[in-house]
């Protein structure tokens, strides 16, 4: 997609125009195309970014909201279960994405077209602290100089009221867009967490610690990418996840609705142990 490409999408998006194909949204006057941060474009990059504010469901709360949960837990919880229905409508826009990582679930790059002709990129991404904004000061001189030469603000310049407007108007944008069922595993100092959209149903599970075994590691590399079949006829396929040391047999294959039971996590021990218990017949 050429920079011209980028800003008209932008500025059609905030004058109602959507084009969730090409990842384009808006609401009320404000225009927002996502992109696959990994996508080898020219003028994507997430150098130099850091955290602006916090997004998603989370920065709605105030101190009276708090009194109606027993304890942040709750709180949480609650807010997991609405970012990953929002994350199931990001996968719908951008259909490449894949989630999962070392305290991240997803990350995407965002360009933004304000009311007042406003022009910036932004990151939008599920980690440690929940979904958050991330973005560039202006003179930053990781940006592109393609993007650099067209953008005239930061995320930085917000006042208060600019960011409400900007996060209420991502929120609704997003909300617009029909979600998508996808998973990732979430790994963080304590595990690893599988979070997925069933369905279109917010799962949650936690898969506990898997211990790397060098020579299984070495062995399990054979495997990675090919395709088996059970005796049954069941297709499924062996990855090594983002956060290495985690492998899944996934036998979520060209499935219209996902199922977490589809998908067997282990090290690569457990998992060379679970492709002799599903009797492959041979990959290619």
């Amino acid at each position: 997609m050429t920079i011209k490409d980028l800003l008209n999408l932008a500025i059609n998006a905030s004058k109602g125009k959507d084009n969730f194909g090409k990842g384009a949204i808006g609401f009320n006057g404000h225009g927002f195309v996502f992109r696959d941060l990994y996508s080898n474009t020219s003028y994507i990059n997430s150098l130099g970014s850091s955290k602006v504010f916090a997004a998603g469901t989370f920065h709605k709360f105030t101190s009276k909201n708090f009194k109606l949960f027993e304890n942040l837990n709750e709180i949480i919880i609650h807010d997991i279960d609405s970012d990953l229905i929002l994350a199931g409508s990001i996968k719908t826009l951008v259909p490449t994405l894949i989630f999962g990582g070392y305290e991240l679930l997803f990350d995407v790059w965002v360009f933004f077209s304000g009311t007042n002709g406003t022009l910036f990129p932004i990151r939008f991404y599920f980690g440690q602290t929940g979904t958050s904004i991330a973005g560039w000061h202006l003179n930053d001189k990781n940006i592109p100089m393609e993007i650099k030469n067209v953008i005239n603000s930061s995320p930085f310049n917000f006042s208060d009221v600019e960011r409400d407007d900007f996060l209420e108007s991502l929120e609704l944008a997003i909300g617009k867009v029909p979600v998508s069922d996808f998973w990732g595993v979430y790994s963080h100092d304590l595990g690893n967490t599988l979070m997925c959209l069933e369905n279109g149903r917010p799962f949650i599970k936690e898969l506990g610690r898997f211990e790397r075994i060098s020579r299984a590691e070495i062995k399990i590399k054979n495997f990675l990418g090919h395709y088996f079949r059970t005796p049954s006829g069941d297709l499924f396929t062996v990855r090594l996840l983002p956060e290495r040391g985690i492998y899944v047999v996934d036998f979520t294959i060209n499935q219209k609705v996902l199922s977490h039971y589809d998908l067997v996590f282990g090290n690569a021990k457990q998992i060379l142990e679970n492709i002799q218990i599903f009797q492959q017949e041979g990959y290619g």
